[in-house]
């Protein structure tokens, strides 16, 4: 019994170092690598492109053997999905607080509109992914951007009902519309072809919400 014990005991000792191999568990270096993996993604998707990247590409960019990938992505259109889950991730949690104040709905709305525009400026390659190269990806990619848009349409939803009390008009209608507008008017700026600066691009974003709240009495868009 007592060899039995300390049979047991070195095979639990063998089994922790394999566990903690370089002083981190099995899922934090799975969890390491899977970021490396989505850094690299963003990288080559913003630089080269989604159409002209390869698993093998995003794998050597990593550093990383290919048996890594499948660990944790199946394909890469699974790769720029869990890169758009991020992004609007982000997006949304600061689109959040930039409108969970006290300030005047008006403020509120702007501070949204220039959260928006302000992300693919700090990071251009966020924005190039989100506002370009996930158009060419596959269906996992078209979900989360699905999932996205319907997360910020309910962010301006929000705004929506404090401005508009008109029983004929919808406001998650509504909300759809502003949303989809916008990002039509950031993806034109971020490609070049509306020659505006933030401000004024935030400005129209600003103008476009202040004309179907034009519909409420003034006192309720204070």
């Amino acid at each position: 019994m007592r060899d039995l014990a300390k049979r047991a005991g070195r095979l639990k000792e063998r089994w922790h170092m394999v566990r903690t191999y370089g002083g981190a568990t099995a899922e934090e270096r799975a969890s390491l690598r899977r970021r490396r993996l989505m850094e690299s993604g963003l990288e080559l998707f913003s630089s080269q492109g989604y159409a002209h990247t390869s698993i093998r590409a995003v794998l050597r960019h990593a550093g990383l053997k290919d048996r890594y990938f499948a660990e944790s992505f199946t394909s890469l259109d699974d790769l720029m999905a869990a890169l758009m889950r991020d992004i609007y991730e982000e997006q949304i949690t600061r689109c959040a607080e930039a409108i969970g104040t006290n300030h005047p709905l008006r403020d509120r709305a702007r501070n949204m509109i220039d959260v928006i525009t302000g992300l693919p400026l700090e990071d251009p390659r966020k924005g190039r992914v989100k506002l370009t190269e996930s158009l060419g990806a596959g269906p996992l990619t078209a979900r989360e951007r699905r999932l996205g848009l319907q997360r910020m349409s309910g962010l301006v939803d929000s705004l929506l009902k404090e401005g508009l009390h008109d029983p004929r008009i919808d406001t998650a209608t509504l909300s759809v519309a502003v949303v989809g507008a916008v990002s039509e008017m950031l993806l034109s700026w971020f490609n070049g072809v509306l020659d505006v600066s933030r401000e004024e691009l935030v400005d129209q974003g600003l103008l476009l919400f202040e004309a179907i709240t034009e519909h409420a009495p003034a006192t309720s868009r204070e």
